[in-house]
């Protein structure tokens, strides 16, 4: 489609206010596209500070038009994954939000609904699947194959030939190391080391990261760990 697109945000909290100002970003190279609004995430309350103004109200309550393309700015995995169905479903287009500061070298396969924050690295012959967001200075190293709405902390690192899964969090400065396997739902502590990877719905912590007995609130992110 040809023409000014208009940029509309899903979520309304400090992911969203990130995105923000991301889009501002690429918007000074990007003439073809022009900020319209904010959506709340099914009401959620937001926190949108000196931008509350920009607010549109609930995504429920919006119909799109063709002219539109949105992005997901939520942080939790499995808000993001909610959010890329939901509106998938109505036959929406997403907007991968790519700051200029990033490489994505030659090779690399990049799905829809994406957010690469600043200095964020792709490597050679990757594939990262759709609604992921790497939070700032992330690098995902060669031959790595990333699945649906993960979030990727800052100076998270992943190295080659991982396989990573959906829906995963990983803390700030964690580290996948070669060759490992990562399924889905784990949220992985700031600065673990993941030699050989783990399952679903774990909690990784220390190095070499060993799995913590927990009950993990996707919805809401929240970690209750047993004693």
């Amino acid at each position: 489609m040809s023409g000014m697109r208009n940029v509309l945000i899903i979520g309304n909290a400090g992911a969203a206010r990130e995105c923000y100002w991301l889009l501002c970003e690429v918007m000074r190279q990007r003439k073809d596209l022009a900020f319209k609004g904010f959506l709340s995430f099914e009401g959620h309350a937001g926190e949108l500070h000196e931008l509350a103004h920009l607010q549109l109200g609930i995504d429920d309550e919006y119909t799109s038009n063709q002219n539109d393309i949105f992005v997901l700015g939520l942080g939790l995995p499995a808000l993001r994954a909610k959010a890329f169905h939901k509106w998938k479903a109505k036959g929406v287009e997403f907007l991968t939000l790519i700051h200029p500061v990033t490489t994505i070298l030659p090779g690399a396969i990049i799905g829809e609904a994406n957010i690469f924050a600043c200095a964020t690295y792709i490597s050679c012959n990757t594939v990262i699947g759709n609604a992921n967001y790497m939070n700032g200075s992330v690098t995902i190293g060669h031959d790595v194959t990333v699945g649906d709405a993960n979030f990727f902390g800052p100076f998270s690192l992943v190295l080659g030939n991982v396989q990573i899964g959906s829906q995963n969090s990983l803390g700030v400065r964690s580290v996948i190391l070669a060759n490992a396997r990562i399924g889905s739902g784990n949220i992985i502590a700031p600065g673990a080391f993941l030699y050989k990877g783990c399952r679903d719905n774990k909690i990784m912590a220390g190095n070499p990261a060993l799995s913590v007995d927990t009950n993990i609130d996707h919805d809401n992110g929240t970690v209750s760990v047993y004693k």
